[in-house]
């Protein structure tokens, strides 16, 4: 959150001399990530009162827990979360094998809605907003899941941008006025691992950490 204050001062001095302009958050994989949690942030301390938002997301981690998921899903705000095929970090955290029931007890990580799922030549399927994650949209394709489709969304081609820095390496508390929550669980060991190897090797140094 380094920049949080140098931007906020940026987008507050446009919203001021543009009234009514609507913010639109958007991001890919860990930027993704980082975008819905700018939007429970800037909604949580009403940062820019009155400013509209949307959320767009191209292949987001699981990102929180569901005290988090209820949170973003009762924003009255346009939020898609976009995932192309079989990608595969939009199931990463890996649920645990108490499933709904570990996310019940908030201890699991579970995505927000509303997922619009990208899937070969046919238009893209708007999921059910009625559950967490639809089990007939891209958790259909699980456990055949792919990290080369998580390069690619609408054409662009992704696969070159790697991570360079660590998983929401994010200290919500310099945020003055923010009060840190614990709506994001620690991060599992094979999410670590995961990272770790795309930082140090790209994709291909990552694969060793998922088996």
């Amino acid at each position: 959150m380094s920049l949080y204050n140098e931007v906020v001062e940026e987008v507050g001095i446009l919203l001021l001399r543009n009234p009514g302009f609507h913010v639109v958050v958007n991001g890919h994989s860990l930027g993704a990530a980082m975008a819905s949690i700018l939007i429970f942030l800037l909604t949580s301390i009403n940062q820019f009162p009155g400013t509209q938002y949307s959320l767009a997301t191209f292949g987001q981690p699981r990102t929180g827990n569901v005290g988090y998921a209820d949170y973003m899903n009762a924003l009255p705000i346009p939020m898609s979360r976009v995932v192309a095929r079989a990608d595969i970090v939009p199931h990463l955290p890996p649920v645990s094998a108490l499933g709904v029931l570990d996310i019940l007890l908030g201890i699991n990580y579970v995505h927000h809605t509303q997922e619009v799922w990208i899937n070969g030549d046919v238009p893209p399927t708007f999921c059910s907003k009625d559950v967490y994650e639809d089990p007939t949209c891209s958790n259909s394709l699980g456990p055949l899941y792919s990290l080369l489709d998580h390069g690619q969304y609408f054409d662009a081609d992704y696969s070159v941008c790697y991570l360079v820095e660590g998983w929401l390496d994010i200290d919500l508390v310099t945020v003055e006025g923010f009060t840190p929550t614990n709506f994001i669980p620690p991060m599992p060991t094979l999410m670590q691992g995961f990272l770790t190897g795309v930082i140090q090797g790209g994709y291909q140094g990552a694969l060793p950490a998922l088996g």
